[in-house]
């Protein structure tokens, strides 16, 4: 079989071929076969550039079994068919010079679209496909990524983020796709089906509680109740792992005082016993060496290696101290910490993940052409854009002269936000390249309708944009978040920088309407000044290469607002925390958010009936009619909640559940049917202390969605 080719080879036939190699490896082979090695390792100068001369030898020395780049180190040119040579060419040398001929497998984050590689179409990040509510589009997002992928060489990318977003502060947030776990779960479900039916390794990350870190601070502690564990975290990765995925890979941080890396709780009897889970268990970035200088929970390298490797690790992603890390590990075995058949299982992993995407068949042969997905990328960006206020109907802008400004009017970093090119965004860091986007103040000029003239002026141009603001009949404010990524992402204030603060303040008291496009990875929080007198508001998410062609149409009428948005968004930091499914407590008080989760207006108003109940073999099937009440086309997205029968212990006063969704002309009205599965209606039933169970509770259940409610009796 073709390596990459497209279908997987089947489990059991990749696990035959893997253990009859593993029997021919020694100590070392094995050693190097779980260890991660950063490509740099074989180039010149270890940076961007050729490889080495004498590469073959750093391959008989490591003998690596799997490959990485960091965020947006790229190989010299950084073109599609420059990564789809050097990673052949890299392909060949492990084949060469590593044991038994065993390839070393690439893996690289591809987190929305092959996002290292400028000339490569990227897609909005997972909060906006979240925003879209439609799990076949993230599919069909994934299918064009993979596609992208094996052109190029790559097998394997540690994507999709499976991880649920509860804390907006967090510089990952917009990695999430969102705040609901069965939603999230569905949307992961579909990214990890499209990747592997393209042929791409996907990876679960990040193995778990990542999502709620103390203080919305990155690699922080979360502490996490059972319950809460199983209803909130779990589920996505549930979903990932019956859609199939190939890996997993460990969240950094910590969970309840224990670094995930070296918890064999989490990692085997939870991952691999509760939630069934076969293939490659992958460490993130360097966490075996932080569990002895960031955590301080071991003393040195050879006893964090053995408690990560025994706590289910199978793969050490090293990239800076391999040699270190193998010699560490050697002598654990050797002197019996970890087990030579903790090792062997280990290896055995990672030959048949290689077996199973092909690569004991075939050499790479990726062709090194990408194709052309813009279109693709302009429906999925159209798909999640949300029209949060607009209190006089300034939207659509129909005729009359716009102003466009702000830092996001025309600004390919701030558009595609972090893992962009470069890891902390576009403009950041050793690789200088910037794609070509379609941003925003070009895409009003070029499209706008009769009657509508387009000026645009850079905020840096104060007097200039005042004056030129009075005499415009409505403003178009671009601003946002500048890129990042990780713990540089963190936005304690969940703010927009001052000068925007500004910006916004001094439109405003010119007296032209103002409608401001807010780009960014998170709800972000607006003096009330500004928020209740803005024109319009519309979320854009961080939309992608061909986010600002998408606001355009939508700006203009030429389509709607189909997005919802996928967390709850707080009218203060008093309300980091307020989600959707937070049960009533204290005095029973409630509070309300500026905006609750799936909210969202268009130009046109839709309606829910007529909601209808049954029991189906495998849940509850659950049908209504929406109407399209309004004057335009558009979406109708109305979530489907449940409230469960008592359980003793708090719950939400209701869950979300699912989503019922059509696409309708004005006036049209369509009966919409989905299965909610029973898991999704099962309570975790325990005391604060002790063992737990998952149980679908005997009693009523009450679901509901927009006007519709129905209730039936389970189980």
């Amino acid at each position: 079989m073709a390596a990459h080719a497209g279908a997987l080879t089947d489990q059991a036939a990749a696990e035959a071929q893997a253990r009859a190699i593993l029997p021919r490896l020694t100590l070392d082979d094995k050693i190097g076969q779980v260890s991660m090695a950063h490509v740099f390792r074989f180039t010149e100068g270890g940076r961007s550039a050729p490889i080495r001369a004498d590469a073959d030898a750093t391959f008989r020395t490591l003998r690596p079994g799997t490959l990485l780049n960091g965020g947006g180190d790229a190989p010299q040119p950084n073109t599609p068919r420059g990564w789809a040579d050097f990673l052949a060419r890299l392909d060949a040398l492990g084949r060469a010079n590593n044991p038994a001929n065993l390839p070393a497998v690439f893996g690289t984050d591809a987190v929305h679209g092959v996002n290292n590689v400028p000339a490569a179409t990227l897609y909005p990040h997972n909060l906006g496909l979240g925003a879209a509510f439609d799990p076949a589009l993230t599919r069909e997002v994934a299918v064009a990524t993979a596609a992208d992928m094996r052109a190029m060489n790559m097998g394997w990318t540690f994507a999709p983020v499976a991880d649920v977003g509860r804390d907006p502060r967090w510089g990952r947030y917009y990695e999430t796709f969102g705040e609901s776990p069965w939603l999230v779960a569905d949307q992961v479900a579909a990214a990890v089906d499209g990747l592997q039916s393209g042929g791409v390794a996907a990876t679960l990350k990040h193995f778990t509680g990542y999502g709620l870190p103390s203080l919305g601070l990155d690699r922080a502690n979360a502490e996490i109740s059972a319950r809460a564990l199983h209803e909130v975290f779990l589920p996505p990765f549930r979903a990932g792992i019956r859609a199939g995925a190939l890996s997993v890979m460990a969240n950094s941080g910590s969970v309840n005082g224990v670094p995930v890396h070296a918890s064999r709780t989490l990692l085997t009897d939870l991952l691999r016993g509760e939630l069934g889970f076969q293939g490659l268990l992958v460490s993130d970035w360097n966490d075996i060496e932080r569990l002895i200088t960031t955590y301080r929970t071991h003393t040195d390298l050879v006893r964090a290696a053995a408690a990560s490797v025994n706590a289910g690790i199978d793969v050490y992603m090293v990239p800076n101290s391999v040699e270190a890390y193998q010699n560490a590990l050697r002598e654990a075995v050797q002197t019996g910490l970890v087990s030579e058949a903790r090792l062997d299982e280990a290896t055995l992993r990672v030959l048949t993940f290689k077996a199973r995407l092909g690569l004991l068949d075939a050499p790479l042969a990726g062709s090194g052409v990408l194709n052309d997905h813009r279109d693709l990328a302009r429906r999925a960006a159209a798909a999640t854009l949300t029209l949060l206020e607009n209190p006089a109907d300034t939207l659509p802008i129909r005729r009359g002269r716009v102003l466009v400004t702000g830092p996001a009017m025309d600004s390919a970093a701030i558009q595609l936000g972090g893992w962009s090119v470069n890891w902390q965004g576009v403009g950041k860091g050793n690789v200088p390249d910037v794609p070509k986007v379609a941003t925003l103040a070009p895409a009003l000029k070029a499209t706008a309708p009769a009657g509508v003239t387009v000026s645009a002026l850079p905020e840096t141009k104060r007097p200039q944009l005042l004056t030129a603001a009075k005499g415009a009949d409505v403003i178009v404010v671009a601003v946002g978040e500048a890129p990042g990524a990780e713990w540089q992402a963190n936005n304690p204030a969940l703010s927009l920088p001052d000068g925007q603060i500004t910006l916004l303040r001094d439109l405003l008291a010119t007296g032209t309407p103002v409608v401001a496009v807010l780009m960014a990875g998170r709800p972000l929080i607006l003096p009330t000044d500004i928020q209740s007198r803005l024109s319009g508001l519309v979320m854009a998410y961080l939309p992608g290469t061909q986010g600002g062609a998408a606001l355009a149409d939508a700006l203009y009428g030429r389509a709607g607002f189909p997005g919802r948005l996928p967390f709850t968004w707080p009218d203060s930091l008093t309300q980091v925390g307020l989600w959707s499914d937070r049960p009533a407590e204290g005095a029973g008080e409630t509070p309300l958010p500026l905006y609750p989760l799936g909210y969202g207006l268009d130009y046109t108003t839709s309606v829910a009936r007529d909601l209808t109940v049954t029991p189906a073999p495998d849940g509850v099937t659950a049908q209504a009619t929406l109407t399209n009440t309004g004057e335009k086309a558009g979406t109708v997205t109305v979530l489907l909640r449940a409230s469960l029968p008592a359980s003793g212990a708090l719950q939400a006063t209701s869950r979300l559940v699912g989503v019922l969704r059509a696409v309708l002309k004005p006036g049209e009205s369509r009966a919409v049917q989905i299965t909610v599965p029973r898991d999704r209606l099962s309570s975790w039933v325990g005391d604060a202390y002790g063992p737990g169970t998952w149980q679908l509770l005997p009693g009523q259940y009450t679901l509901s969605a927009g006007d519709g409610k129905a209730t039936l009796s389970l189980p």
